[in-house]
């Protein structure tokens, strides 16, 4: 038996909430960037998570000199968070010495504030000149690299998973102060007058439901995790049990807007989960061709069909006889 494990699984659970973390941002074309070409701001994508919030470097073309940011990226919609952090900036070498143009700094990131750094943090000749070594000419790139040491951002509730919540005998990690603010059932279970130290809810409505749970929590803030043809089903369905208003809008927006899936797939659930305006919607803009049985759609509208309520296939056979009926 391993002795370490709680340990290292406590640690897997909150690598988001470690308070300090490195990274790098390697910028190619870097020379068309130097002379003024292309975007003059440049922000990397991949985001380094410090005590729950992310991280990234920002670069910005300042006529001579390149500045060099360190942006926090917290809750956009909240403007009262706030966040303290030092940090150090460097440029690394292209051959395996010594970094360069070391500076600190250190500051409080806000929704008002959430870049701070340098303006003119390098000179582009002295970054470029071969002899300094940090220039990589083979792949036209500069990388830079930044330290931070944040402290635990306040305002900020919706960050931290801690609060246990077993669901089909597992336990989860959540945060039950977000989930009861989108959540009048989360509401009760954890704070209501008869809410338990670790509250349980069992999933009978999906396959695979802890996973597919946790596919809902991932759509939230702050993961933020678009939404897919193979999930939004399942996260609708469990979105509408647990009343998460805000988590079953985002699944009818992408069901509406990016979805594949068929009409009548469409129709279904939008009937199932009493989602009035969505149903209409659907049949509204549903032609001959949703109908028509093909051999590509016909193992789906057959699966479909046997799910619908009596009323479901009045509605839809209504629509059906407006589509064909006689000239």
């Amino acid at each position: 038996m391993n002795a370490h494990a709680p340990l290292e699984a406590d640690q897997n659970k909150d690598n988001n909430f470690k308070c300090r973390g490195q990274f790098a941002f390697r910028l190619t074309n870097f020379k068309a960037f130097a002379e003024g070409h292309g975007p003059k701001e440049v922000t990397n994508e991949t985001a380094e998570h410090i005590n729950g919030l992310a991280w990234k470097i920002h670069v910005k073309h300042s006529e001579q000199s390149i500045g060099l940011f360190l942006r926090c990226e917290g809750n956009l919609a909240d403007l009262a968070w706030t966040c303290k952090a030092a940090y150090e900036a460097s440029v690394v070498s292209c051959s395996k010495g010594d970094n360069g143009f070391l500076q600190k700094g250190n500051g409080t990131f806000s929704a008002h504030s959430s870049s701070l750094g340098w303006g003119k943090f390098a000179k582009f000749d002295e970054l470029m000149d071969a002899a300094n070594g940090f220039y990589d000419a083979k792949d036209d790139a500069m990388a830079f690299k930044m330290e931070v040491a944040a402290e635990e951002p306040k305002l900020m509730p919706g960050l931290r998973t801690e609060h246990a919540l077993v669901v089909n005998g597992k336990v989860l990690f959540v945060n039950k102060y977000l989930l009861a603010a989108h959540s009048k059932f989360f509401e009760e279970l954890f704070f209501g007058a008869n809410a338990k130290e670790t509250p349980e809810i069992e999933i009978k409505e999906v396959e695979n439901a802890v996973q597919n749970f946790e596919r809902v929590l991932s759509v939230m803030y702050p993961k933020n995790i678009e939404l897919d043809d193979e999930c939004v089903e399942n996260v609708l369905l469990l979105a509408h049990r647990f009343l998460l208003g805000s988590v079953g809008n985002l699944c009818v927006k992408f069901l509406l807007d990016k979805s594949k899936k068929s009409a009548i797939s469409k129709f279904r659930l939008a009937f199932q989960c009493g989602i009035v305006g969505m149903k209409k919607e659907i049949l509204q803009a549903m032609s001959k061709e949703d109908f028509v049985v093909t051999a590509a759609n016909y193992m789906d509208n057959l699966w479909n069909s046997k799910k619908l309520e009596a009323d479901a296939v009045a509605e839809l056979t209504e629509r059906h006889n407006e589509l064909f009926k006689k000239e």
